[in-house]
């Protein structure tokens, strides 16, 4: 891992990481996903698995399903259309995560999204349109 290999050099290292919440998904079959816990986070970086990316894919567009309205368009009947359709003809994104905070050296989890740190969401919009802040 290279933050990994960075970090050794260091004595005391925090890092935070983006992380999407995620849940089991037993009975999502329209693309192949990771097995997971009941519940837990993603850790979002260049080192996802293909079943990782599609189990990210999945959750964004879980948090993203709608009834259609007029200025999106007719949802369509295809399975894997209709799921997809908020996901692609929302102009804004949201999905449940944040930032996750550990300390490198003991691997003490500081800082985890959830209900004590109040709700928090991430907006996928400007990642997706390559805006900023």
């Amino acid at each position: 891992m290279a933050v990994q290999q960075w970090v050794r050099h260091h004595p005391h290292v925090m890092v935070m990481q983006p992380v999407l919440e995620i849940s089991a998904a037993d009975d999502f079959a329209l693309w192949p996903v990771g097995e997971h816990e009941l519940y837990g986070y993603l850790v979002l970086n260049g080192e996802l698995t293909p079943a990782e990316v599609g189990t990210a894919v999945m959750r964004i567009a879980v948090w993203n399903d709608f009834e259609p309205e007029e200025k999106h368009g007719q949802c369509p009947t295809n399975p894997l259309s209709a799921f997809l359709h908020g996901l692609l003809t929302m102009p804004d994104l949201f999905a449940a995560g944040g930032f996750r905070v550990t300390d490198t050296t003991t691997g003490t989890v500081f800082v985890e999204p959830g209900s004590c740190n109040g709700p928090v969401t991430l907006a996928l919009s400007q990642l997706r349109s390559g805006r900023s802040s």
